[in-house]
């Protein structure tokens, strides 16, 4: 009788310990798909707002900004900077070229203009140098928060590269890569282009730019999930897509 206690005890306990690791395997196999899920969301985010900045559609490019960048820069003072510009860019000087005009100036006069005082094309500012032209990008790599709060996109831009004419006689033009980062955060259940990771450098434009409406520290306490280009396309693997 007692035999038979233990091994109906050893039973019971081995149906609980099995029912527990299938409950904790869908768990992780339901964060598997949802982070995937997201991963796939800003591969789409991703390629919509290069395409606005390759297209140079400022306007475009505009409606992907964070909602406090979009409070201190207006949509005027976008197109005015083409794109290049900080939230709280009048007190922290992160624009070149002098002093500042009156921001009603700037409210008023947006639409860029040739030496001629003619409207002119506005174009998107990927780096202040102007001899480098972006024709396409890379994914290399989406990093999801644990939370699914943040998300970094890693792509290499891609393009051509030409030493300015009046340095050397002759054209000098030669492919281009550099990597690129964009910062993501959820606001609201929507993802939105947020912080400024690295300042750009004034007269060797080889940084690129990026935004910051909110404390960058939190980047580096958060954990993620990554996911490659490859793994974008197959199902959830917890191992691939452990946190690091």
């Amino acid at each position: 009788m007692i035999k038979l206690l233990k091994i109906t005890v050893f039973l019971f306990t081995g149906l609980l310990f099995l029912n527990g690791f299938s409950a904790a395997s869908a768990s992780l196999a339901e964060g598997g798909d949802a982070a995937l899920k997201e991963a796939q969301e800003l591969n789409k985010l991703e390629k919509e707002y290069f395409n606005k900045r390759l297209k140079n559609d400022l306007k475009g490019a505009y409606e992907f900004q964070h909602p406090e960048y979009k409070k201190q820069v207006s949509i005027e003072e976008f197109l005015y900077f083409e794109g290049r510009l900080l939230a709280g860019y009048r007190t922290a000087g992160h624009v070149s070229g002098g002093l500042l005009p009156p921001l009603e100036y700037i409210k008023k006069n947006f639409t860029k203009k040739d030496a001629l005082g003619f409207p002119r094309k506005s174009y998107y500012k990927w780096f202040y140098n102007p001899f480098i032209k972006v024709k396409k990008f890379e994914l290399e790599q989406i990093s999801i928060s644990k939370d699914g709060k943040y998300a970094m996109v890693k792509i290499m831009l891609k393009g051509r590269e030409r030493i300015n004419p009046a340095l050397v006689r002759e054209n000098f033009e030669f492919d281009m890569k550099r990597p690129h980062v964009d910062y993501w955060e959820k606001v609201n259940g929507k993802w939105a282009i947020t912080v400024l990771a690295d300042s750009a450098s004034i007269s060797g434009g080889v940084k690129t730019l990026y935004f910051i409406p909110n404390n960058n520290d939190a980047w580096e306490k958060q954990e993620y999930v990554h996911f490659d280009s490859d793994s974008l396309l197959a199902m959830p693997d917890k191992d691939r897509h452990a946190v690091k």
